[in-house]
C-alpha cells in the first residue's frame, strides 16, 4: 500500500470510487479539480498495485470559518485556531479495512501537524450510508469525539444533518 498526494491523472478514478460509494452524492471531476488546485485543500490517495483504492480530501479552515457548503455549526466549545476539515474520506471497503483506512487518516493528520495545525474535524451525516460498516466507530477509534452538529447543504433544496467530530493533538 502506498499513500501519496493526488494528481490530475487520478481524478477519473477518484470520481469512480466516490460514486461507487455514495451514488448521486459522489463528487464529480469539477469538484476534484477545484480541490486539487485549491491553495488550502489537499487530496491524498491510497494506491495498491497501481490501482487507487481510496482517498481523503481535507482543507485548512480559519478559526471562525465554516466550510462553504455547511451551516449552523453548534459545538460544545469553540475552535481556537486554524483547523482541518475532513471533507471526504472514501475507500473501496468503506470503513471495513480498519488498518488501511486508519493509515490514510493518520497520514493526513501528519501533514496537518507539519503545518502546525492540530485540530481535525469531520462532519458525518446522521444517517450515514455506511453506519452498518461502523463509520462512527471508526472515527471514535481514531480518537475523534462527537462534539456537536452541523448541516451539509447538499443542494439548493436539501440540507443533511451531520454530527461534528473533533480530534485535538499536541503539537
Amino acid at each position: 500500500m502506498n499513500i501519496r498526494k493526488a494528481t490530475e491523472k487520478d481524478i477519473p478514478q477518484l470520481v469512480k470510487i466516490d460514486h461507487d460509494a455514495y451514488g448521486e452524492y459522489g463528487a464529480d471531476n469539477n469538484y476534484f479539480n477545484r480541490k486539487l488546485n485549491s491553495y488550502n485543500a489537499s487530496i491524498l490517495v491510497v494506491e495498491e498495485k497501481d490501482k487507487l483504492t481510496g482517498f481523503i480530501v481535507f482543507e485548512v479552515m480559519e478559526k471562525d470559518e465554516i466550510p462553504e457548503d455547511f451551516r449552523n455549526l453548534t459545538i460544545k466549545k469553540s475552535i481556537k485556531d486554524k483547523w482541518i476539515h475532513v471533507i471526504a474520506f472514501t475507500t473501496q471497503t468503506n470503513y471495513l479495512d480498519i488498518d488501511s483506512d486508519t493509515k490514510l487518516l493518520l497520514e493526513a493528520e501528519k501533514l496537518a501537524l507539519e503545518q502546525g495545525i492540530n485540530t481535525f474535524c469531520a462532519p458525518l451525516s446522521v444517517d450515514h450510508p455506511f453506519s452498518e460498516n461502523k463509520v462512527f466507530e471508526f472515527w471514535e477509534r481514531n480518537n475523534y469525539k462527537k462534539v456537536g452538529t452541523i448541516e451539509w447543504i447538499a443542494s439548493p433544496t436539501e440540507n443533511i444533518p451531520c454530527y461534528f467530530y473533533l480530534k485535538q493533538l499536541d503539537l
